[in-house]
């Protein structure tokens, strides 16, 4: 039969185990409101029961309970899923921001800084084709070249500060990308010591969790648990976190492919922030190629009408445009820049002759073999509509993936969040049994004083 003091050891371990289990949810509590935080549950087990002999014979009596660990309640798929999403909604952000940004230097309403300038342009041609001597009609010309010119050139200048702003976010980014590696490392490190040791390191591993999640707002990756509770990450072919060590991703890149290079070796980018910095740098090359051919043939036609007409000081072969290079150089000619007589009007220098004046001013809407067919004017607004239309295609992207990270969240939420309701009713329910447990050792120990005096006797 059990003596007195295997109740008073029983009491004992309980006391202990509902001291530990008030403890961890006093620690859920604390941290209802910290990032990544999964709620701790105490592991409760029942000690093997042991054999007495009784009156009756051999009997088996309770031992209590102990204390199992820890546990950490989470479900790693949703924590898969959010890191996946996660990823894609940063990619569509940061490519929404890229458009946007371009669209404020093509796009609507700046557009019409460009496409009015054009008009005006093309305008002041009409005018002069009406009156070919007007000297005052020339200097009109002029001045509505310039206009356009100016503005042409401040969207260039603009969409190259931007390129240069997204290529010091593209550094950036994998400088960032390569600090998380070595803490995502430090903390498997430390996990694997604690584990080793026999402890359950659940608040190492929930800052592991919120640095993969941050590591997914940057890039695509997959990860590999081992058994020892470590996370191997890896990006495309590059191993960003070993076993035992972090392996910087390498700085150099190439935004047409996608990829990152140390010069031999090439790992593809396919999603978070990076992804997005590399397909925001794309089509801002795009942009800015397909504003360089309108301007070039913008260039190229005036200027082949324009060389066979004869000005006001009988002279003729003379650019209206310089430059070579798109948007970069477009500048009017020197000639021009000169002496607004030498803007020829007519081909023949007979009085009232604006035919050239009128074929340039035509250039507006007719069709053009190097821009597919269309006219100057149409190809600007076509590539006005186009950088709309990818903005606006990211941005739905983006509040898609933003309701479904949403969602995703709240189920990671239902099973791995705080709930302060939960929690103050175990808070009651250990607190009960402590208490209880407490009385019972309190009993044991005054049976216990009373067998000792009467047996001292």
């Amino acid at each position: 039969m059990p003596s007195a003091f295997s109740g008073i050891d029983i009491a004992a371990r309980a006391l202990r185990t509902f001291e530990a289990a008030l403890n961890v949810t006093g620690h859920n509590i604390a941290n209802v409101n910290t990032r990544g935080y999964a709620r701790q549950r105490l592991e409760i087990g029942q000690t093997l029961p042991e054999q007495r002999w009784t009156l009756s014979g051999l009997a088996m009596f309770g031992t209590g309970t102990f204390i199992q660990g820890v546990a950490q309640i989470r479900d790693l798929f949703l924590d898969g899923r959010f890191l996946e999403v996660s990823s894609e909604r940063s990619k569509s952000g940061t490519m929404r921001d890229a458009l946007q940004a371009v669209e404020q230097v093509l796009g609507e309403p700046a557009s019409h800084a460009i496409s009015d300038a054009l008009n005006a342009f093309f305008d002041s041609w009409n005018n002069l084709a009406a009156n070919p001597a007007d000297e005052a009609a020339r200097i009109d010309v002029r001045i509505k070249a310039a206009t356009f010119v100016s503005r042409v050139r401040d969207a260039h200048e603009r969409l190259m500060t931007q390129d240069t702003l997204l290529r010091q976010q593209v550094d950036a980014t994998i400088v960032r990308i390569n600090e998380l590696g070595r803490r995502i490392a430090d903390l498997n490190r430390e996990i694997r010591q604690q584990m080793a040791a026999g402890a359950d390191p659940n608040d190492a591993m929930d800052q592991r969790q919120v640095a993969l999640e941050d590591l997914s707002e940057l890039v695509d990756f997959r990860t590999q648990r081992m058994e020892d509770g470590t996370v191997q990450v890896f990006i495309h072919n590059h191993t960003l976190v070993g076993q035992i060590d972090a392996f910087d991703l390498p700085s150099g890149y190439d935004p047409a492919t996608g990829t990152v290079t140390d010069g031999t070796r090439v790992t593809q980018i396919s999603g978070g922030r990076l992804s997005g910095l590399f397909g925001g740098l794309n089509a801002l090359t795009s942009y800015r190629l397909q504003l360089d051919t309108f301007v070039n043939e913008l260039r190229t036609q005036v200027n082949n009408l324009h060389v066979t007409g004869i000005n006001l000081n009988n002279t003729t072969g003379i650019d209206f445009f310089s430059g070579t290079n798109g948007a970069a150089d477009l500048d009017l000619s020197d000639d021009v820049k000169a002496d607004a007589k030498n803007i020829a009007a007519g081909a023949s220098g007979a009085p009232g002759d604006g035919s050239v004046a009128l074929a340039i001013a035509r250039l507006r809407e007719a069709p053009l073999t190097v821009l597919g067919g269309r006219s100057l004017a149409t190809y600007f607004a076509d590539l006005v509509g186009r950088i709309g239309q990818d903005s606006q295609s990211f941005a739905q992207k983006l509040d898609i993936q933003t309701t479904l990270l949403n969602q995703i969240e709240q189920q990671r939420q239902g099973v791995s969040g705080v709930n302060l309701d939960e929690e103050l009713s175990n808070m009651v329910r250990y607190q009960r049994a402590f208490q209880s447990a407490a009385k019972v050792l309190s009993v044991l120990d005054q049976t216990t004083e009373e067998l000792i005096r009467a047996f001292g006797r």
